[in-house]
């Protein structure tokens, strides 16, 4: 198993198929398959001064963690007669994904591997304090496992320690909970997804231009380790004066609305002279190019962006915003739920259901990585393909014939 030091989260292929053993839990057993996930390819390429096509793939941040079969060998069948509970805490509404498409899919999952099992669903509104007085809350509620998206994941120990003291497992979903004695994490590797973003946006840049950067939130992990990702290919480039950068602002919880008003700022300071904006996710995406419309500069600049939102996607097709990296959210989501069936029915999952270990401070969590792509008007086809969004709701007001419409 690899690895990985805190500022790095462990990523991988993950294996082609689920694991094998089936799951059942109270009275129905439901076995399950997932098909062959995209393969990784190397997305560490030296940025080009000439725009290219973007990587497929996000790899995976070491060679180690590659792809390990499944077990071949079915396992005996865990089950009990108990309704359980358990809490799925999310940290704000801002981002769009987290109650569109994390909650629904864990619910399904949660469902499927676990009818019997209660789901509690609550979100904090980036207030860590909130989040847990819900996860004490959810305790009370008899909650035998927490899957937690922290608000701020030094805070969030508080919550880890509050379910210890009543012997419940905490399962860290996306976001590193720091010093504090975590179960397993699910989720991508962050400075891998900033690696692509800079990739790209160096690609698709040429020598002398003006690069904004719009961060993400600074109580976020992954805002850190997805920005040192991306400045790791970006900064060498400002150093020599390859390009230039303006902003680098941080955007408190992923706000749009903030993150206009910091875009608008940059054009001021800049009088309008940047040549691309890579913005750490798709909601910052949106309040730049909110703003980029308002100087009449949207369309005509590149702007990234992360999770393939629904209104990013349009924005894409659009041509206002020119890509997003979208991991799956419904494989984590089942990860997670298989993890958590696990830990409901006292079974270990087999060491190949892992893709490495991330340090928290405390102690190497196993972890279980998806992988992630680049997304474009090229292959938005993709997204239909893993029903991750609706063909319908994305082509509402697309011309025919626009990327998959």
């Amino acid at each position: 198993m690899t690895r990985i030091d805190r500022t790095e989260v462990a990523s991988g292929t993950p294996p082609a198929g689920r694991r094998s053993h089936l799951r059942a839990f109270g009275a129905v057993g439901v076995a399950v398959l997932l098909g062959a996930v995209v393969a990784g390819c190397s997305s560490g390429a030296t940025p080009s001064s000439s725009a290219s096509a973007p990587s497929s793939t996000v790899a995976p941040s070491s060679s180690s963690a590659a792809s390990v079969a499944p077990s071949s060998a079915a396992g005996s069948l865990p089950t009990t007669s108990e309704a359980s509970t358990v809490a799925f805490l999310l940290p704000d509404n801002t981002t769009p994904r987290w109650m569109s498409q994390d909650a629904p899919s864990f619910q399904k999952w949660m469902k499927q591997l676990a009818p019997n099992v209660k789901v509690i669903i609550d979100v904090a509104n980036e207030d860590p304090q909130t989040q847990l007085s819900q996860a004490q809350a959810a305790l009370t509620q008899g909650a035998k496992v927490l899957v937690v998206t922290a608000v701020d994941g030094t805070q969030a120990a508080k919550i880890v320690q509050a379910a210890q003291a009543d012997s419940v497992p905490v399962v860290a979903y996306t976001r590193i909970i720091n010093n504090a004695p975590v179960k397993y994490m699910t989720g991508d590797d962050p400075h891998e997804i900033g690696v692509a973003l800079g990739t790209w946006m160096a690609a698709h840049t040429k020598q002398g231009d003006t690069i904004a950067v719009i961060a993400g939130s600074t109580t976020d992990s992954f805002a850190h380790l997805e920005h040192d990702g991306y400045m790791s290919v970006l900064q060498p480039l400002f150093t020599s004066g390859a390009r230039k950068m303006v902003g680098d602002v941080w955007t408190p919880e992923w706000d749009p609305v903030k993150a206009h008003a910091e875009m608008d700022a940059i054009l001021a300071s800049a009088h309008n002279n940047v040549q691309g904006v890579l913005c750490a996710n798709d909601s910052t995406a949106e309040g730049a190019i909110a703003s980029l419309q308002t100087h009449g500069l949207a369309g005509k600049i590149p702007v990234t962006g992360i999770d393939a939102t629904l209104a990013s996607d349009q924005l894409i097709l659009k041509g206002l915003q020119s890509m997003s990296v979208w991991r799956s959210v419904d494989n984590e989501a089942q990860y997670t739920a298989e993890l958590v069936v696990d830990l409901l029915t006292n079974q270990t999952p087999p060491a190949s259901f892992f893709t490495g270990t991330v340090n928290n401070g405390y102690a190497d969590i196993p972890m279980k990585a998806v992988p992630s792509t680049v997304i474009d008007k090229s292959n938005m086809q993709e997204l239909i393909t893993a029903n991750a969004i609706d063909k319908t709701a994305l082509c509402q007001g697309i011309p025919s014939g626009t990327g998959p419409c």
